[in-house]
């Protein structure tokens, strides 16, 4: 009888284990990180990688946070140019099925900008904002890859500090999401060249930013909230031209909803 109890608990434990290590039931993900130029030229940051905290055991939120590094011999990217569907590669592992509950972005201290071919130097806020750290919620599903996003924000996460000299602060601003629940929007502003800031607003919040990218006037905005319309705004730089608004723009979740060619128009 004993004999029959210990094999049976042998079984149950060899099942269960072979379970776990079954690659089937291991996710992949990748961390990436887009942006835009803001007010500046270049945007440079050192990225050491990012820290990723999972449900744990039987879905209890006790894991340890792990550490994915930036593989990067150079670990500096210039963040104005990850617009249109450039990214950057921060980190990547595998993980249980589950979920990921945190996510948090490790920066080094060579963080900088490029002004008219001067390079300025920025100076984290606090301790903190070398870690910003974000609550998500985003299921992971083995034996498939999955790709989370920090969406750098320049325009907030930059200030201009004036005085004797201009001093750059840095406190991150950042928005996550994972591209297995949501949808782009995508288009070409004409005149090629022309630079542009392009929102998408929903609800009277803005979801998401972006540029075009000069050398071709493509755009997209990324990470958008399925099964929703969506206000496009487009605001050129070049005074010479009018805003443009468009309205109603769909987003499904998986898809790119194109926009085709906008023809900014010049002021009367």
């Amino acid at each position: 009888m004993k004999k029959s109890l210990l094999l049976t608990i042998l079984t149950l434990f060899i099942s269960f284990s072979c379970t776990e290590d079954n690659p089937s039931n291991r996710a992949l993900v990748n961390i990436f990180i887009i942006g835009s130029p803001g007010e500046f030229d270049e945007v440079w940051l050192e990225i050491l990688g990012a820290e990723v905290k999972t449900t744990g055991t039987r879905g209890s939120d006790n894991a340890s946070p792990v550490f994915l590094p930036n593989i990067q011999g150079d670990k500096r990217v210039n963040v104005g140019s990850l617009v249109n569907t450039s990214q950057y590669l921060v980190g990547r592992g595998e993980f249980s099925e589950g979920a990921v509950i945190e996510m948090t972005l490790k920066l080094g201290n060579d963080n900088f900008v490029i002004v008219g071919g001067e390079r300025f130097p920025l100076t984290f806020a606090s301790q903190e904002s070398s870690s910003p750290t974000f609550e998500v919620s985003f299921p992971l599903i083995g034996g498939i890859s999955h790709d989370l996003f920090f969406d750098f924000n320049t325009f907030q996460s930059i200030q201009i500090n004036q005085g004797p000299e201009i001093r750059l602060t840095l406190d991150p601003v950042l928005r996550t999401f994972t591209s297995l629940t949501r949808g782009n929007i995508s288009g070409n502003l004409l005149p090629v060249g022309q630079r542009a800031t392009i929102l998408a607003v929903l609800d009277d919040q803005i979801k998401a930013s972006t540029e075009t990218l000069p050398s071709s006037g493509n755009f997209s905005l990324r990470g958008l909230e399925e099964d929703s319309l969506y206000t496009v705004f487009i605001f050129p730089f070049n005074e010479s031209y009018l805003q443009d608004t468009l309205d109603s723009i769909p987003v499904s979740v998986w898809q790119t909803t194109p926009l085709g060619n906008i023809n900014l128009r010049l002021r009367e």
